[in-house]
C-alpha cells in the first residue's frame, strides 16, 4: 500500500500507539512462525491497518504478550497474538510482495528481480493453500493493470479501477463471507482506498515520472504543459482535480466504517481514516503544488 496508510502519531493516545506498535509486530511475529525469518523482509507498516480492519470485527480480545526481537534485542515489545486479523494481512502482505517482485523482475532483467521472486515463491505457495482465490484475483487485478500501464492509459479512472478492485478483494476476508453487510462494507472500504491510494501516488511521483518518461495516469490524462508560461496553470488544475477525487474517495471510505464500525479498535481506526489518510493527502498535494497553498 506504499506507505501512504499510516495514523497521525502526535494525535494517537499513548495506549493506542502501543497497540498499534503490538499490531505491526504481531504482523512480523506471525510471519516468523509460519514462514520463517526470511520473509519478515517485507512487513511493512501499511499492513497494520488491514489487521486493524479485519480483527475489529472478530468478537475475540486481543491476546498480549512482551517479547524480544532479532530486530530490538534490548527491548521487549508488546505483540498482539490470537487474532485472525494478524494472520490474514500477513498473507496478503506476502501475496503483494510476491507479485511486487515479479512485476519488478520484468522492469528489470537482472539477477536481483529474479532472485527475489526465487526467494518468495514457497511462500507463495504455502500461502495460495489457503486463500487461492485472493491470490488468483490479486494477479488477475495486477496484470490488468500492467497492460493499462504499458498501453499508457490517458483515463486515470480507468487507470485506478485495478488496483481499486484488488484492494476491494483484499479487504473482503474469506472467514466474513457469512456476513453479508459487513462484507460489503468492507468491500467499499477496500475499493475506495485503492482509488485514494492510485492517485495520491500518481500524484507524489509527477515530478520523477515526467522526468524519467515512465507513465503516470495524471500526465497521461492531462498532457504535458505546451510551454514554460503554462507550467503553474497545468500543475494546478492537476492539483484542483486531484484533492477533489482524493476527498471523495476519502468520505467513501468514512462511510463505509460507519457502516461496519465497531468499538474494537475503533480510536485508532478512526485516527487512521478522519486524521492519518487526510493528513497524508494535505502533504503530498503541498508538495507539489503552489508553495503557499493552503492546509485541507
Amino acid at each position: 500500500m506504499l506507505g501512504y496508510v499510516v495514523p497521525e502519531k502526535p494525535e494517537l493516545k499513548v495506549r493506542e500507539y502501543e497497540l498499534y506498535s503490538a499490531y505491526y509486530c504481531g504482523i512480523c511475529k506471525s510471519i516468523e512462525k509460519r514462514y520463517g525469518q526470511l520473509p519478515r523482509m517485507t512487513l511493512n507498516y501499511d499492513s497494520v491497518f488491514l489487521a486493524l480492519i479485519i480483527s475489529s470485527q472478530d468478537e475475540t480480545q486481543e491476546r498480549l504478550s512482551t517479547e524480544r526481537c532479532p530486530v530490538h534485542p534490548l527491548k521487549k515489545r508488546l505483540i498482539v497474538h490470537d487474532q485472525i486479523g494478524i494472520d490474514y494481512a500477513a498473507d496478503i502482505m506476502l501475496l503483494l510482495a510476491y507479485f511486487k517482485a515479479k512485476d519488478d523482475q520484468q522492469d528489470d532483467s537482472g539477477l536481483k528481480g529474479a532472485t527475489v521472486v526465487a526467494l518468495l515463491r514457497p511462500y507463495y505457495k504455502k500461502i495460495l493453500k489457503s486463500h487461492q482465490e485472493k491470490g488468483i484475483m490479486i494477479e488477475d487485478c495486477l496484470n490488468e493493470l500492467s497492460i493499462l500501464e504499458r498501453e499508457r492509459c490517458p483515463s486515470l479512472d480507468r487507470a485506478a479501477e485495478p488496483f481499486a478492485k484488488l484492494m476491494e478483494e483484499v479487504f473482503a476476508a474469506e472467514w466474513l463471507s457469512d456476513r453479508p453487510n459487513i462484507t460489503a462494507g468492507l468491500r467499499s472500504m477496500g475499493y475506495h482506498l485503492g482509488k485514494w491510494i492510485t492517485l495520491i501516488d500518481a500524484f507524489d511521483d509527477l515530478d520523477e515520472n515526467r522526468a524519467d518518461k515512465n507513465y503516470n495516469p495524471l500526465i497521461a490524462q492531462f498532457g504535458e504543459p505546451q510551454t514554460e508560461a503554462d507550467e503553474d496553470a497545468w500543475r494546478d488544475q492537476i492539483a484542483v482535480m486531484t484533492e477533489r477525487n482524493l476527498l471523495f474517495y476519502l468520505a467513501g471510505i468514512a462511510d463505509a466504517w460507519e457502516g461496519i464500525q465497531t468499538e474494537k479498535n475503533k480510536g485508532l481506526i478512526e485516527n487512521i481514516i478522519y486524521l492519518g489518510l487526510l493528513r497524508k493527502t494535505e502533504q503530498v498535494l503541498r508538495k507539489g503544488t503552489i508553495e503557499n497553498a493552503e492546509p485541507i
